[in-house]
């Protein structure tokens, strides 16, 4: 989408700002776009469910818990009159998605200058610090951020996904780029584009797909894949003083949860609930793994937890990708104060998606159906020349072998089908050097002997064939090579000893 200029910004960041080179980590992540999905309703459901988040958990947060078990009669039903407002977190967000449309793509610094440019409500420490650095003290932007592990960058990142969700490389860019502007931390950066990376993943699935344990941990291998490397610092849980990371605790810690089903509730004693993204994004994780299909459990599992406001949010950005904005229910939707502004930056992002090659499904089946017939003809053509082979037709076995090597020049280092070519050049070689095709002979036998520059059989065909054309130097060369290799192979001294015999008597 934006490679060339994503990367030159990636460089510049991490020569001049001294970001971590989290791109060294890169597994790549196969991203598949579907033709089924209606990517302008996955997109709006992500963008409405990170204010439903903010604006419930806000509301609601350090309130009596018998307030939330009410939340289907105060806050799901369309008859009462409540409009909720957002916080930071939807905020940001939005600044975000605007820079990506007004660029058309990521501008680092655009978004640096929106952070300290407009008004955020009830903004954490580190976005604090950020502008301190930046507005204040004139900082230059990209060595402006914070080293903290808070979860600010990690709630912000949606809009990094949902204009990448077929393409991981720009995605994962992205990602790392924006959560660093303002939090220059190996785990905040993996925070977000491991968050990304599950947003692009549910985008990329329709809705209610999901139907057992097997989908949700191939869900959280991917996560952990996303992010693997990134953290070389040693972090540790504020609970326990235990030494772990994001990539740990997920891939091992939120596994072992999920397979035990262990509670909400113990879960958050164990691992915290707060601004530590070690404690707050595998929450939110958890809490959405369990029960993805059902959006209102979802929300409502959220509103238990302490700091409600960040694992609402977080949570419900992947529901609302997952399931879409047309099966959110309306009562909570309707409850959001700039519902359409909302709305209208999601349809301009779904806009700018399309821009985005890697995000045409029907690019992607092309690409994909061209592979496969592809890979089809390779079979094809090794089959028929390995059967070829079996027939002595040497000469049509070398036809279809150089088709396949010309299709698809890696096969050359397969060991196995090597064998295969060598013979077919070798079983040539010889009948043309039986009809006294010395030239045709010595070309066939030195193509085997391209693909095995070692192979004793072919090095004295080849001394063989010299000793035909007279050229004793040459086949002693050869033959002495292929005794040398193989001191047991009799023809090899056989051939050596007529060479050096022919050679004295001349």
């Amino acid at each position: 989408m934006y490679t060339m200029s994503l990367e030159n910004a990636y460089n510049f960041f991490v020569e001049n700002g001294g970001m971590p080179d989290y791109m060294k980590f890169c597994e790549y992540i196969n991203l598949v776009p579907l033709p089924q999905i209606e990517y302008i309703n996955k997109i709006r459901g992500a963008m409405v469910s990170i204010a439903i988040g903010d604006a419930f958990g806000s509301y609601l947060d350090v309130r009596h818990i018998r307030e939330i078990d009410y939340i289907n009669d105060v806050l799901k039903g369309e008859k009462r009159s409540i409009s909720l407002s957002i916080t930071d977190d939807t905020e940001l967000s939005i600044l975000f998605a605007e820079s990506l449309i007004i660029n058309q793509g990521f501008q680092p610094e655009d978004l640096a200058n929106r952070f300290i440019r407009y008004p955020i409500t009830a903004m954490g420490k580190t976005m604090k610090e950020f502008i301190i650095n930046y507005h204040d003290r004139r900082v230059e932007w990209y060595k402006s951020g914070i080293e903290s592990a808070g979860n600010g960058a990690v709630i912000r990142c949606a809009p990094a996904a949902l204009i990448n969700y077929g393409d991981f490389t720009s995605l994962k860019l992205m990602a790392g780029m924006q959560a660093a502007i303002t939090h220059m931390d190996q785990m905040a950066i993996a925070s977000s584009i491991l968050q990304a990376t599950a947003i692009a993943y549910l985008t990329n699935l329709p809705p209610f797909t999901i139907k057992d344990k097997k989908d949700i941990l191939n869900l959280i291998d991917l996560c952990g894949k996303s992010i693997k490397g990134i953290e070389t610092k040693v972090y540790r849980t504020r609970k326990s003083n235990e030494i772990v990371n994001l990539y740990s605790r997920i891939i091992r810690d939120l596994k072992e949860a999920i397979e035990e089903d262990i509670d909400i509730k113990q879960l958050q004693e164990e691992w915290g609930s707060g601004s530590y993204v070690l404690e707050s994004l595998p929450l939110a994780l958890y809490i959405f793994c369990r029960n993805p299909n059902d959006y209102e459990k979802i929300l409502k599992d959220c509103l238990m937890t302490e700091d409600a406001e960040t694992i609402t949010s977080i949570a419900l950005t992947l529901a609302g990708a997952y399931i879409g904005y047309n099966n959110i229910p309306k009562g909570y939707v309707n409850k959001i104060r700039n519902l359409e502004e909302l709305l209208t930056l999601s349809d301009r992002l779904f806009e700018l998606s399309l821009k985005n090659k890697q995000n045409n499904p029907y690019r992607r089946m092309r690409e994909t159906i061209s592979e496969e017939k592809n890979q089809d003809e390779i079979h094809q053509l090794l089959w028929k020349g390995i059967n070829y082979n079996k027939d002595e037709d040497y000469r049509n076995a070398v036809k279809y072998f150089e088709d396949l090597i010309s299709k698809s020049p890696d096969l050359k280092k397969n060991e196995k089908i090597k064998l295969h070519i060598i013979e077919a050049y070798e079983g040539l070689g010889t009948i043309q050097l039986e009809k006294e095709d010395y030239e045709g002979a010595l070309k066939s036998f030195k193509k085997a002997l391209a693909y095995d520059l070692n192979h004793p059989i072919i090095l004295c065909d080849l001394a063989v064939t010299y000793l035909n054309l007279d050229d004793l130097d040459k086949a002693e060369k050869y033959a002495r090579r292929s005794v040398e290799i193989a001191p047991e192979y009799q023809i090899g001294r056989e051939v050596l000893e007529a060479i050096k015999s022919l050679k004295k008597k001349n």
